[in-house]
């Protein structure tokens, strides 16, 4: 072989020299040939994926590698890089480039002509780990930044030399996929279809306006459940610029809601969103990114929300238009934001609307607890760090949004109100709203528009600005025929009231401040009131027609001004029931514990000023009002009809009182008036009023005269004036009665009726023509009224102190105490001796019995369970250790208890035979259990023993004692007994006048003591 080697190098010499330069080249090239077509792909295609391997952890696998050495054409085929168990990570189907060799030569650059990425996929997956934050990547991130931190210790780090000179002809990446499965959620991305092209690319080449086609890339993703995202523009690296156009179109909001639907109650069943803008991205040295976007357009369309199927939200249509972004400046404006046709279903509770919590996310105690703390450090450093900063500089990095305007379209709103009433329905439909320009610095105050219905029972109209920086609003208003009915839910809670029918209509201007100022200026009109009496079932109020015009309400002048307020054709019913209560009094509902839960809690009331009022005038127009009394037999009714007239500037402030002038007919003969001067809005109130009846038949007050007088009236006729003053807190007043032609007739056998001489009384003040005529005077202080009155006034004062003699018991209270204080004697636990306190409140009782003669005593004897049966025990178990020991119980030592007992001599030896004999067991053995219990511990000495041994001896013994209910019924007994004994021979009551309750049936258990009742003999 050698000599064949030899005799070509010889034959190689004697060639001519253009022969053997040929030669080399030839020899070269092959060799670079086989080099770069044969050994580079074999060793690239050996070497590659176990490099790659070793650096990722992963199994990576490389199909094929060729290179067309005359082309420079390089392909890679079948890459993959798999995880540990197997399955596909990463990869592509072919990766192909052409390297322009004489291009590279003549630019000076590197370029290629094209370069292709087929098919090239990511399996993205996040790990169900306790930090779920860990994806299938996650250790490749942490090994290549390891692996640089390590090489940039090792080396000394370079000065860059700016970007390499490349250029690319074509790039593109074709049928791309993008699958990222989180595991946490259980939830899937997947993008099919996706795609880059870069025409022209050139590292060093600038963006200019002169219609370059270079450096021109276009980006798309397709999504797998409809969607795309797509961006074109131009690219310059170097400073780094990017011009181009975003468009998101129809993205499926479902596929990403998949990632937070456990954490959140509410599902998003439906939507999607679309977005497009004009972006320029600029990174210069020594400057701050800028990112400027310009026209940009947002949308969301057809959102629903669901909890369990049943509709939450639906918004069928939200967007933006006209968005432009300046990171430099930090700016954000939006020409209009329009929405329209939003439905939503809520309740409103006392934890305010349930729909909020529907979507918030769930946080576990762990979670709160971090996020507390999170929150506790995030709060300190902003606070350390304004304290370093000036506000200036907080104002200038402050980022400022502008929206032109806001239109809201045909809302329709369901809440469901159970704050205050149960289930009440509300549907505010449509709703309209539409604002002008709305600054993120709150500058300006927020022109706005409002308009809507209510239920379809009214609508209500607001124009108006909200300035939000000095809190104030300033609105016109208009309420038109809103249905008063659809409050009846929010008073039923307070008053028995129905509210069948109304309708209110305002209109006037608001303006509130945040200093509680407001001031409000309108009229108010309430038309077709009818409210009926619950409980009666009858009509309580109704009017044609009440309208209040020109109210000023300023409540930071605390004034209220009225120019007038007009009743047309008002009616009110007033019943006194059989019990004597009024409609009136049963009005206002009582609390019960089951209603409570809607009515807010009340809350101590700060002090305030008086508002000053002023009423011009206050008319009535075909007025009526009804009067019954249903507490007699037979039953009594008048009405007022045809009632006219005017109350006139009446007002808290004025010197001068308001004059009232209004008339009317008893049941439409017997003329009524009222005229005069009151004030009643004075701190001190002011009236000189007249009022007068004329001719009323007392035939219609049989009812009265029947039940009080004892006689029905066969004939006669009233007049009555009434004349009052009252000034300075001084009443004074004149009553002329006039009875005309009065005839009594049969007796009426009330059991109410008076048992004065009636008929005597009638015969001494009628004069010889039928005719009684009084005066009876009237006066007296108000703040301690003491009143003269004529004869006929002191018989109805008599009539009721006579009800009142009768009562016994409360005129018993009101003279001589507290009936809490002398109902109820107290005893020491387990005895029925009287205390020196308890002989004390005795003795006021005795007094006021020997005071009132007819009054009557009754006495039931109680017991407290448990303090009662401990002293009964130490009784029974003091008792039968006397009786062992041969001496009496009152020879016991006073003090004689588990802790306080002898342990030697008689009563020892008594205890400890009572102990045996109940207890049926040892008490040596009882002491050596004792002593074994003490023998770990520090040593027990004989006298200790002792003690130990005879506490245990007396609480065993006295547990075994038993105490019944006779027992304790004849303690109850003793106590009633002592108290009467105690009345009788101390207190001197007769002993008939007090009586003894069985205590020993039944017996009371509510405390150690004695309950007293008073009656009537």
């Amino acid at each position: 072989m050698s000599k064949a080697f030899t005799r070509l190098a010889v034959k190689f010499h004697h060639l001519p020299k253009y022969q053997g330069y040929l030669a080399i080249l030839l020899t070269i090239y092959l060799i670079f040939t086989v080099l770069l077509g044969l050994l580079l792909p074999y060793v690239a295609h050996k070497q590659l994926p176990q490099e790659l391997s070793a650096m990722l952890k992963r199994p990576v696998m490389l199909e094929d590698v060729s290179i067309n050495p005359f082309t420079l054409k390089v392909s890679l085929t079948g890459f993959r890089v798999q995880e540990k168990d197997n399955t596909n990570f990463i990869g592509f189907t072919k990766l192909s480039f052409e390297l322009d060799f004489w291009r590279s030569i003549i630019n000076q650059a590197l370029s290629v002509d094209h370069v292709t990425l087929d098919k090239p996929y990511a399996l993205l997956e996040r790990l169900n780990e306790p930090d779920s934050f860990t994806f299938n990547f996650s250790d490749i991130i942490h090994e290549l930044v390891n692996r640089e931190i390590n090489e940039t210790l090792d080396n000394q780090p370079e000065t860059p030399n700016g970007l390499p000179h490349i250029k690319v002809k074509d790039l593109s990446i074709v049928n791309a996929e993008l699958v990222y499965t989180d595991k946490v959620t259980n939830s899937r991305l997947h993008y099919p279809a996706m795609s880059l092209h870069l025409k022209a690319f050139d590292t060093l080449k600038k963006i200019d306006s002169n219609g370059n086609r270079s450096n021109q890339f276009s980006i798309r993703f397709v999504g797998e459940n409809g969607g795309e995202i797509a961006t074109q523009g131009k690219l310059q690296l170097s400073p780094l610029n990017i011009i181009g156009e975003l468009q998101l179109t129809a993205i499926q909001l479902p596929q990403f809601w998949s990632f937070i639907a456990d954490e959140v109650q509410a599902r998003l069943e439906s939507g999607q969103f679309s977005f497009n803008t004009h972006f320029e991205i600029l990174a210069q040295a020594d400057q701050a990114l800028q990112l400027l976007t310009q026209d940009g357009q947002f949308s969301l369309e057809n959102i629903s929300f669901v909890d369990d199927q049943n509709p939450l939200l639906s918004l069928p249509l939200l967007s933006l238009h006209g968005i432009s972004l300046n990171l430099a400046d930090k700016q954000v404006k939006v020409a209009s934001v329009e929405t329209e046709k939003l439905s939503l279903n809520a309740s409103l509770t006392t934890e305010g609307l349930d729909i909020v919590s529907l979507f918030m996310p769930v946080v576990t105690s762990a979670e709160a607890q971090s996020l507390k703390s999170a929150q506790q450090e995030t709060a300190s450093s902003i606070r350390e760090k304004t304290g370093q900063e000036s506000e200036d500089k907080q104002a200038d990095s402050a980022w400022s949004a502008i929206i032109t305007s806001v239109t809201v379209k045909d809302y329709d709103l369901n809440l469901v109100e159970n704050r205050l009433t149960d289930n009440t329905p509300w549907r505010i439909f449509p709703f309209n709203l539409s604002t002008g320009e709305i600054r993120s610095d709150l500058e300006f105050p927020i022109e706005y528009r409002l308009d809507l219905a209510i239920n379809n029972k009214g609508t209500f109209q607001s124009s108006g600005s909200v300035d939000a920086k000095q809190e104030t609003l300033k609105a016109d208003f208009t309420l038109s025929k809103f249905d008063l009915q659809q409050i009846q839910a929010y008073l039923a809670p307070y008053v028995n009231i129905d509210l069948k029918q109304g309708e209110l209509n305002t209109k006037g201007s608001l303006t509130v401040g945040s200093n509680e100022a407001l001031h409000f200026s309108g009229d108010i009109r309430v038309n077709n009131l009818l409210v009926k009496d619950k409980l009666h079932k009858k009509t309580l109020v109704k009017w044609q027609s009440m309208s209040v015009n020109r109210l000023v309400l300023d409540q930071d002048k605390h004034k209220l001004s009225i120019e007038s307020i007009d009743f047309t054709k008002p009616y009110g019913r007033i019943i006194i029931a059989k019990d004597k209560s009024t409609n009136i009094q049963a009005l206002l509902v009582k609390e019960s514990p089951d209603s409570s839960s809607h009515i807010p809690k009340k809350t101590k009331a700060k002090p305030q000023t008086p508002l000053e009022i002023d009423i011009g005038q206050i008319r009535f127009n075909q007025g009526s009002t009804f009067f019954a009394d249903n507490s007699l037999t037979p039953n009594f009714a008048a009405s007022i009809e045809q009632l006219e007239g005017s109350i006139d500037k009446l007002s808290s402030t004025a010197k001068r009182p308001a004059s009232v002038d209004l008339k009317g007919k008893i049941d439409k003969y017997a003329p009524v008036t009222l005229k005069g001067e009151l004030n009643p809005l004075l701190e001190m109130p002011y009236l000189d009023l007249a009022l007068n009846f004329n001719s009323v038949e007392l035939t219609s007050v049989n009812p009265y005269s029947g039940t009080y007088a004892g006689y029905y009236i066969d004939k006669g006729q009233m007049s009555l004036s009434l004349n009052y003053q009252l000034e300075n807190n001084k009443l004074k007043g004149s009553n002329h009665l006039v009875v005309n032609q009065l005839q009594l007739g049969k007796p009426s056998d009330s059991s109410l009726a008076t048992s004065l001489p009636v008929t005597l009384a009638i015969a001494l003040l009628q004069d010889r023509h039928g005719v009684i005529d009084l005066s009876l005077d009237v006066s007296g202080d108000l703040n301690s009224p003491s009143f003269s009155f004529g004869s006929i006034i002191m018989t109805a004062f008599t009539n009721v102190i006579t009800k009142a003699v009768t009562a016994p018991f409360s005129l018993l209270v009101g003279l001589f105490g507290d009936d809490e204080q002398l109902d109820k004697i107290a005893f020491g636990p387990g005895l029925a001796q009287i205390s020196a306190d308890e002989q004390e409140k005795l003795a006021t009782l005795a007094k006021a019995l020997l005071n009132r003669p007819k009054l009557t005593l009754s006495i039931e004897g109680a017991i407290d369970t448990m303090s009662d049966t401990r002293i009964l025990k130490e009784q029974l178990l003091y008792q039968k250790l006397a009786d062992l020991s041969q001496t009496e119980v009152e020879s016991l030592p006073s003090e004689l208890s588990a802790s306080h007992f002898p342990t030697e001599g008689s009563l020892s030896d008594a205890l400890i035979n009572l102990y045996e004999t109940e207890m049926a067991s040892s008490a040596s053995e009882l002491k050596l259990s004792i002593e074994r219990q003490h023998t770990e511990g520090a040593e027990l000495d004989q006298e200790r023993l002792q003690t130990l041994w005879h506490i245990a001896l007396y609480n065993f013994c006295l547990n075994k004692q038993a105490v019944d209910d006779d027992m304790l019924g004849t303690l109850a007994s003793a106590r009633a007994s002592a108290i009467k004994i105690h009345l009788v021979e101390v207190n001197k009551i007769p002993p008939s006048r007090i009586f003894l309750l069985n205590s020993r049936i039944d017996i009371n258990h509510g405390a150690q003591e004695a309950l007293l009742t008073l009656g009537a003999d």
